[in-house]
């Protein structure tokens, strides 16, 4: 298979592209061409940019219904909130080809998860329509032998299947083996057949497979490129890059955990509340063991019997969420204090635990929990 994509990627560089998704189809010339277009943006799962040429398709030719398939198609099957039963129902069938109403039927059979029908949909469309592209993509589904056929027998519209590749590649699924150097290649052939975001997006979940976060950013910020508003390619934009800077985020936790708690310590509110969100409340259980309680502004006045003589947080470990947008912090705490009138002097020991939040107002605290650890005590009940 590994020299299927070097040859493949020779004979189309000596080929003008040819091969059309639909070849029997209602749609005038100029309609044709904006379908065949939006098809493929849809195989290579851009699916917004395939709704938008899918409408200027039916703009250009009101008679071009295929291009309502890709717009139920693009939509949900949910039965209490989807619209694809809706658009499917507003399709004229009898300006559907063969071709189409394989799909049609694949699309109706989704509306009740109906997957006999739907596979029995596509084995009657291959057998009315042997080399048609549209009805041999659907027969792939999930299987690398069928998705290299695919490519071997439509090298001008594979570029969906050599994305498939590429992650069989870089999973090691083709040959037993990880291949990243196959993986990009696979990847460099999905975009130079079709110049769309998503293979720049799959570049990058190969490049983090890899480990290679600087790569990945890379790619995802020329994915993230094609149209920024709304984008489906920013949260993973944000989390690789988030990822490019984990050590310095980790130190600046640590820090922003020792300020909070000096903060509290300190009775410094103004501080405190620099690292603590509007839109969720630090849930917080002290090392006294008793209840959860939000920790508030009045919070402030709880332990206030506690005089510290010392409190030194140590040991403070950072694990992150795998999107990393959540952070949690194990740590150790230890000190002496004396309570309320008296002078004996009591040894503070605890481990403890807090959860930090990525915000647009950068990290906040949203939980905290400590316990008595080691034969040291935790501070006096209330």
């Amino acid at each position: 298979m590994k020299n299927l994509i070097t040859i493949l990627f020779i004979l189309i560089s000596y080929n003008l592209t040819s091969q059309k998704w639909i070849k029997d189809t209602n749609c005038d010339d100029q309609s044709y061409e904006v379908l065949n277009e939006a098809l493929e943006h849809f195989f290579n799962l851009e699916h917004l940019m395939a709704v938008g040429m899918a409408k200027a398709a039916y703009m250009i030719d009101s008679g071009c219904e295929c291009s309502k398939l890709i717009l139920a198609a693009a939509a949900s099957p949910n039965p209490n909130w989807g619209t694809r039963k809706a658009k499917l129902d507003d399709i004229n069938l009898q300006l559907l080809t063969s071709e189409e109403k394989t799909w049609y039927n694949m699309l109706v059979a989704t509306l009740t998860s109906d997957g006999e029908t739907y596979r029995s949909s596509i084995n009657a469309g291959l057998e009315a329509n042997p080399n048609s592209p549209l009805v041999n993509w659907f027969s792939t589904g999930g299987d690398l032998k069928k998705h290299q056929e695919f490519a071997e027998k439509f090298p001008d519209i594979a570029s969906g299947a050599y994305n498939f590749l590429a992650y069989g590649y870089a999973r090691g699924d083709v040959d037993g083996e990880v291949d990243f150097e196959e993986a990009y290649k696979a990847a460099d052939m999905a975009q130079s057949l079709h110049a769309g975001p998503n293979s720049l997006d799959s570049k990058a979940e190969i490049a983090v497979i890899k480990g290679d976060y600087e790569v990945a950013l890379s790619n995802q910020l020329k994915a993230y490129d094609y149209a920024t508003f709304a984008s489906p390619y920013e949260p993973k934009l944000v989390t690789y890059y988030r990822n490019t800077v984990k050590d310095e985020i980790s130190k600046n936790l640590k820090e922003a955990q020792r300020a909070v708690q000096k903060a509290i310590l300190d009775r410094n509110y103004e501080e405190f509340e620099k690292y603590i969100s509007e839109d969720m409340q630090l849930i917080s259980g002290d090392s006294n063991l008793q209840d959860f309680y939000e920790f508030n502004k009045e919070s402030f006045s709880r332990g206030a019997n506690v005089n510290w003589e010392s409190f030194n947080l140590k040991d403070i470990e950072v694990s992150f969420s795998p999107d990393m947008s959540m952070a949690i912090l194990t740590f150790y705490a230890e000190g002496s204090y004396s309570s309320g009138d008296s002078e004996d002097m009591i040894d503070y020991s605890t481990r403890a635990s807090s959860v930090w939040i990525a915000t647009d107002n950068g990290w906040k605290t949203v939980h905290t929990n400590w316990a008595p650890y080691g034969g040291g005590s935790g501070i006096p009940k209330i």
